[in-house]
């Protein structure tokens, strides 16, 4: 019975990547296609109907990531993951209503760097101080 639950166990973990790096890819492409929509009613569906659910389902796997995982929200990459993913929504929400420009695809793709960053290093507040 041990080795069935453990099998279960490793199946929903790796369900979660899957729906995690499912959103990732929802909050980029509606990103990538809300700044080479022509017109303000695209660049609205690309941002409310792709980009916003596709976080959304981000932040809802990896939360549940971090409780498979026993890593608290207030690490320094997840809570950075989180803080600067929202300050990319947020400037991703701006440009909808604003013309395009390089300053409005960089206020959304540096803060989604910094996050792919610390995805991938994991730093943490021991590391730190």
């Amino acid at each position: 019975m041990a080795g069935a639950s453990h099998y279960w166990g490793t199946v929903f973990h790796h369900v979660l990547h899957v729906l995690k790096f499912f959103g990732v890819m929802l909050f980029a492409g509606g990103s990538v296609a809300s700044f080479v929509a022509r017109d303000s009613v695209d660049r609205r569906l690309a941002v409310h109907a792709l980009a916003t659910p596709g976080l959304l389902l981000t932040w809802a796997a990896g939360y549940a990531l971090s409780l498979t995982l026993g890593v608290g929200l207030r690490e320094l990459w997840t809570f950075g993951g989180l803080v600067l993913s929202f300050v990319a929504h947020l400037a991703l929400l701006r440009s909808v209503n604003h013309m395009r420009s390089a300053f409005a695809i960089g206020s959304v793709a540096l803060p989604l760097f910094a996050v792919l960053l610390l995805m991938v290093f994991r730093p943490t507040w021991a590391g730190i101080l």
